[in-house]
């Protein structure tokens, strides 16, 4: 519709101009009046040429109307081949091309039909500027039909014509800047030349002025659709990924953006969804790595990298083990044990995680969880410890009761936790790297779990973290003094904690 309305609109401009308005005045008349020998020759050429350009689009346009239907019917684009996507990607310069060589055609016939090359001449310029303004309306147009074509909009992989931006742009500035002024010239230098010899100047200046005001109004009418139709081809892709990174910045890394050209702006849009593609990727990188380690330790590994070393810090350590756990895999199919240990695991870690803690190792029914590192600093971290170990009996208690319904066995576990000196930091290898705690804090944690069981408690702490704790006068604690702990040469006292 574009390029036979554009097509007609045009040829009726060139027509009135050269019928009307172009013919030097022999007489007192400045405009001629239209002869019914010209609308004939004018509506039969013209529908002639009209139909043949419509029949050749038809014919043209076969792959691509195949294809889309074929689309529609779920035939992946991929598929496509590679002629029938050059034409897709070039069907705007395939419409502007029709118009082109009808234009051509046109000034032809009638330069020959009237032995005026001058008519060539007039009529190749306003089919140059009816080529011009039907390509970029059919571009603009066809933009919305491409990605049915191209969902993945990987165009510049497509070895087709490219009008570049700054080519478009250059076509406007002629048309707009260069094509009007020139004509105003060229024919104010006819016209006045003529003057000097007519019998009738009067009439030949009022013709100046009628070709004057309707080449600058054509020009003018030629240059803001130009100007419209280049500013959207340009602008509207510009604000769609300025909408998109908005987005993205915003947090919405599935964002993508619409790739319809194959110039730098479609270039543009393929290269975001390339980075946002890329964004997406290392986000799920990151929620896996999150997986094997505490958000914490991920969090640290992408902002300041992986390096080897530790740190000296005071700190809380809370370790938790089941008890009979090997009993426990010896009476369980492997699978249905795997089941009740991550259930299992998943309810101590949310316990620690709301807490403040950090999980900084699993040792198959053991977790070792810390409180105040560099990672997770806090002033009151023994009081989070005390409070994360209650928290992780309730969850127990929860899940047993959980278990129970499933006809699963229900777990004891018991919990040990110490505070005091330890350094945290990265240890391992260039290969392989764990973040984790070291120190007599840690390990006095691991073996208060390791008595819990005889002594009647399911929580012994440390003397260091009971006196650490705000308020640890009314907390239902008991004493136990001279308490044996393997590793240590001198008895401690901790202190048991029963539900």
């Amino acid at each position: 519709m574009l390029v036979s309305g554009a097509s007609t609109f045009g040829a009726l401009i060139v027509f009135l101009y050269f019928s009307l308005i172009d013919p030097i005045p022999v007489d007192d008349e400045a405009v001629r009046s239209i002869e019914t020998e010209g609308i004939v020759t004018f509506a039969v050429v013209g529908a002639v040429i009209l139909v043949g350009a419509l029949a050749m689009v038809i014919w043209l346009g076969r792959p691509i109307r195949k294809w889309l239907a074929l689309i529609e019917d779920g035939t992946p684009a991929s598929e496509m081949p590679p002629r029938v996507a050059r034409l897709v990607v070039v069907w705007p310069l395939v419409g502007a091309s029709l118009v082109a060589v009808s234009s051509l055609l046109v000034a032809v016939f009638l330069a020959i039909l009237y032995d005026d090359p001058g008519n060539f001449v007039g009529i190749a310029i306003g089919g140059a500027v009816g080529t011009t303004i039907v390509y970029f309306g059919t571009d603009l147009i066809w933009r919305q039909q491409v990605p049915t074509f191209f969902p993945d909009g990987h165009l510049s992989s497509i070895p087709a014509f490219r009008l570049l931006v700054r080519r478009r742009l250059l076509l406007a500035f002629i048309l707009i800047g260069g094509l009007t002024p020139t004509l105003l010239v060229v024919l104010s230098q006819v016209r006045t030349r003529a003057v000097l010899d007519a019998e009738n100047p009067q009439a030949i200046l009022d013709n100046l002025v009628v070709v004057q005001l309707f080449i600058l109004g054509v020009g003018l009418a030629a240059g803001l659709i130009t100007a419209v139709l280049v500013a959207r081809a340009i602008v509207g892709p510009l604000q769609a990924l300025e909408v998109a990174m908005g987005r993205v910045e915003g947090g919405e890394l599935d964002t993508t953006v619409v790739v319809a050209t194959n110039d730098e702006l479609g270039y543009l849009g393929e290269r975001f969804n390339v980075m946002t593609d890329g964004l997406r990727q290392g986000e799920r990188l990151r929620e896996l790595f999150g997986l094997y380690v505490s958000a914490e330790v991920a969090q640290a590994a992408v902002e300041t990298g992986a390096g080897l070393g530790g740190t000296l810090v005071d700190c809380s350590v809370v370790f938790s083990d089941i008890r009979d756990f090997t009993t426990l895999s010896e009476r369980m199919p492997p699978a249905r044990l795997v089941e009740v240990i991550n259930r299992y695991m998943t309810a101590m870690v949310s316990v620690v995680v709301d807490h403040g803690g950090v999980v900084t190792r699993f040792g198959g029914d053991s977790i070792l969880a810390v409180f105040g590192t560099p990672l997770n600093p806090m002033g009151d971290h023994a009081d989070r410890a005390v409070r994360a170990a209650f928290g992780m009996r309730r969850a127990l208690a929860a899940f047993n009761r959980e278990a129970t319904i499933d006809r699963l066995p229900n777990l004891e576990a018991g919990i040990g936790i110490a505070s005091g000196p330890v350094i945290a930091g990265n240890i391992g290898g260039k290969e392989r790297i764990e973040y984790t705690v070291m120190g007599d804090a840690v390990n006095l944690a691991a073996r208060l779990e390791d008595r819990t069981k005889d002594a009647g408690a399911p929580i012994l702490m440390s003397a260091e973290t009971y006196r650490a704790i705000d308020g640890h006068q009314d907390l239902p604690a008991r004493a136990l003094t001279d308490l044996q702990i393997k590793g240590k040469r001198d008895p401690v006292t901790a202190y048991a904690i029963s539900d």
